[in-house]
């Protein structure tokens, strides 16, 4: 019989009121249970919290506005990628090596040209942002040049060629001049811009899919006839070369991927007590194009980084929505216009039993990976959909677990 029962029960009162604290709180931890005064003690029960609740857009996916790669929308919500680098720049003594510096005023300048080979420019893409392929219907690419030489110029756009991450490469050749204009007056910079989009070269839709890493250019600047200068040179003067890329998302996607990380530890802490569990899942796909998603069991322990994927959460191919690749959504519902008006929503219960809770921490599963795959090649859609900054895919993750908790206080021992 036990000595000091008043204690016992306030003792297991605080048990059953710490049980309802915890089933509230988001970040709940079964060791203050242990911590509590009782006689030595077996609990089972069950509690529940939420683990999970986040949205994916594009622009999570970016990197920040001083990389060569950003992502901006226009007025009418329009998702743009948006790339700017610098490409070359020649002076006026490298384009016309023969001539004498500094030149008198008017001093005839002999037609000649100069090739022009640029060096791998490095697009900073995120590894993260795009697996898969990325068809854009209408990308331009605005080739800016800044002209310090007195001189009509002409370029012309000899090869354009895009390198991706797997060595492939894909090249236009071009043999059109276009014309750049001069300055008249010393100190003068004039700015020609020349618009390549997909009339000019046919082949531009597809040279983004996959988005390259690199990008290279071989040119031709120079002058094809006999002209005056129209101020004395140094020789010093410059032509710049930049090179401004605009891919509108009104795309067609094939196994376009985005990602989320979260913490989730089974072996210690939090979730140490748990024998089984069960997830109860909510999708929102609110994107006009089908969806995937997968969640992954993952072990960081030894690589501080995503390393063995320990178990994923949609396993049972039985079910018609579940495929090689996860959960299936059905694209939300569009208006006329193609514009999104209804997300497309899932409800699910998924149950971890004692087994893979084992296998979880035997293994040392330390994060959760959310996987989201969207396509247009499914989707009911058309192949070719516009993407707004509002559009999201948002996931909700609860955990409902059964736990089995021995306490050993010796307080009520009489020690």
């Amino acid at each position: 019989m036990n000595k000091f029962p008043h204690l016992l029960k306030i003792s297991f009162g605080i048990v059953i009121l710490s049980m309802l604290i915890f089933s509230c709180r988001k970040n709940f931890t079964f060791d203050e249970i242990d911590k509590l005064s009782t006689d030595s003690m077996l609990f089972e029960g069950t509690v529940a919290a939420p683990i999970l609740n986040t949205e994916l857009t594009l622009g999570n996916f970016f990197p920040e506005t001083d990389s060569s790669l950003w992502i901006e929308a226009d007025e009418n919500n329009l998702v743009h990628l948006r790339m700017y680098f610098h490409v070359a720049e020649y002076s006026v003594s490298q384009i016309y090596p023969d001539l004498p510096y500094p030149t008198p005023i008017n001093y005839p300048v002999t037609a000649d040209s100069i090739d022009v080979h640029s060096d791998l420019q490095e697009l900073k893409v995120y590894s993260k942002m795009f697996d898969g392929h990325l068809f854009f219907r209408d990308p331009k690419i605005t080739l800016k040049f800044f002209n310090e030489i007195p001189v009509v110029t002409y370029f012309r756009l000899d090869t354009l060629t895009f390198h991706t991450g797997d060595g492939s490469v894909l090249s236009n050749t071009q043999d059109k001049n276009y014309t750049i204009l001069a300055p008249t007056q010393a100190g003068q910079i004039i700015n020609t811009n020349i618009l390549i989009d997909k009339n000019e070269i046919p082949v531009l839709p597809d040279v983004f899919s996959p988005i390259p890493k690199y990008v290279s250019f071989a040119v031709t600047v120079g002058s094809n006839e006999n002209q005056n200068a129209a101020f004395a040179m140094t020789g010093n003067e410059k032509i710049k070369f930049d090179a401004d890329i605009d891919l509108p998302i009104d795309a067609r996607l094939e196994d376009l991927v985005m990602g989320d990380t979260i913490d989730f530890e089974w072996e210690t802490g939090t979730y140490s007590q748990i024998q089984s569990a069960t997830l109860k899942i909510f999708f929102k796909n609110g994107f006009p194009l089908d969806a995937v998603s997968q969640i992954y069991f993952a072990d960081t322990t030894n690589t501080g980084e995503i390393g063995f994927l320990v178990d994923s959460i949609f396993t049972d191919m039985s079910d018609p929505n579940i495929t090689n690749a996860g959960w299936h959504l059905k694209p939300a519902q569009t208006d006329a216009a193609g514009v999104v008006t209804i997300p497309q929503e899932s409800r699910l219960l998924i149950t971890i039993d004692n087994a893979r809770v084992d296998l979880l921490k035997q293994h040392h599963a330390s994060k959760l990976i959310l996987v989201a795959k969207l396509n247009t090649f499914n989707s009911s859609t058309s192949h070719f959909i516009k993407m707004y900054s509002y559009y999201k895919f948002g996931v909700k993750l609860g955990i409902k677990a059964d736990y089995s908790i021995n306490t050993n206080d010796t307080l009520l021992n009489g020690k």
